[in-house]
């Protein structure tokens, strides 16, 4: 079998993956409209108005996994089959719950699994914090429980920020480029391949994502999606070489977990954030509500497209300062970068606050201005 090379293999594995994806996009909603396969609004938690179909996922998955399959071959990385199974599992949970509707705990169960069969299968797991939390080595069983309970958080995170047009996407692109060039630059050069292939699906699907949204990606894709991420991610801190090119951008392990933290920060700050504010009003964590931050976007005033390019905007930020401080203790970094989430965060929650305000205060001046106006017309009706 002929490998190619690294420099041909990117460009080619993303343009493949991204052609496949942005031609099966369209049958898939031609085929979902036909069937009445679609999305339906509710008053909880979703944003859209109009039934739109929710499949894009299969999409997404199928271009990835065919391109994956073909182009990265065992001698570039032989833990992909391993992998493929597990998002398997994974698709055909989300395709099951964007048909026909499946419970949480369902869904948990898919994603443990998956978890587990390639953390203890592959061998692809976090054995070392690096010192954050003064945790360095981790014993076996901890490890696989520290890096099962990660995959699955990580895997939610980004199935739950997929609620406005192109936001899990556009963080899914982001995401994937940044992991793909790590890992060429630590010359892992399959896992790169997966990240390209990735990020070639992903903005194949943002074609027909992107604000008005023609499609969703559903469950389908951003179960897969999380997952995928998370497995690289842990592939890059695993396989992180201070002697490789990497080596003068990310200068120790410890600010490899550092960035690899950082590339994934906004949806699993945002995952973190909500389920913290559920469990604090004695609600169940995993509850649909609209406390995202892009729902809190969309309540300070901004379109879809704006709240995408804020949030997408402040995970390069994230990133930026986790390059800038990875030299200092690991601690010190993560302080820095949560102080920074929260500083932004504070400016959307009085942002918000003040367009609400403005917003009851309009409301009221017009109930007022009506009454005044009834007041007027009573009379006149009376003496008629």
């Amino acid at each position: 079998m002929i490998v190619l090379a690294a420099y041909i293999l990117y460009p080619l594995v993303f343009f493949c993956t991204l052609l496949m994806c942005m031609a099966s996009i369209p049958r898939i909603i031609y085929i979902a409209n036909r069937k009445k396969l679609f999305d339906v609004p509710d008053n909880k938690r979703k944003i859209h108005l109009t039934i739109i179909p929710n499949l894009g996922g299969i999409g997404i998955f199928l271009s990835f996994t065919i391109a994956c399959s073909f182009f990265v071959t065992p001698q570039l990385f032989d833990k992909w089959n391993i992998i493929l199974v597990s998002a398997m599992v994974l698709f055909i949970t989300g395709v099951t719950d964007d048909l026909v509707g499946i419970t949480p705990s369902k869904k948990f169960l898919a994603q443990f699994i998956a978890s587990i069969i390639t953390i203890s299968v592959a061998d692809i797991r976090i054995s070392s914090l690096h010192g954050i939390l003064g945790i360095y080595e981790m014993p076996l069983w901890i490890s696989i429980a520290f890096t099962t309970v990660g995959c699955m958080f990580v895997t939610n995170a980004i199935n739950l920020i997929d609620g406005i047009d192109g936001l899990a996407g556009s963080l899914g692109v982001l995401c994937s480029l940044c992991l793909g060039l790590v890992l060429a630059l630590t010359g892992n050069v399959g896992e790169a391949a997966i990240a390209f292939s990735l990020m070639g699906a992903l903005i194949g699907f943002l074609r027909y994502n992107l604000s008005p949204a023609k499609i969703f990606m559903g469950d389908t894709g951003s179960l897969v999606i999380g997952f995928i991420l998370s497995i690289l991610s842990i592939q890059f801190v695993h396989a992180y070489n201070v002697s490789t090119p990497l080596g003068t951008i990310v200068h120790s392990h410890k600010g490899a977990l550092l960035v690899a933290l950082s590339i994934l920060f906004v949806p699993v700050f945002d995952s973190f954030r909500v389920f913290l504010n559920r469990m604090r009003k004695g609600g169940s964590p995993f509850a649909a509500d609209r406390t995202h931050l892009h729902h809190l976007l969309l309540d300070a005033g901004y379109n879809h497209s704006q709240a995408v390019s804020i949030l997408v905007t402040s995970n390069i930020l994230i990133i930026t300062v986790a390059l800038l401080v990875q030299d200092a203790d690991p601690n010190i970094g993560i302080a820095c970068i949560l102080s920074i989430s929260m500083g932004l965060f504070g400016v959307l929650y009085f942002l918000r606050k003040n367009k609400l305000e403005r917003n009851q205060q309009l409301i009221a001046e017009m109930n007022k201005a009506n009454q005044a106006v009834s007041e007027i017309q009573l009379p006149t009706q009376l003496h008629h």
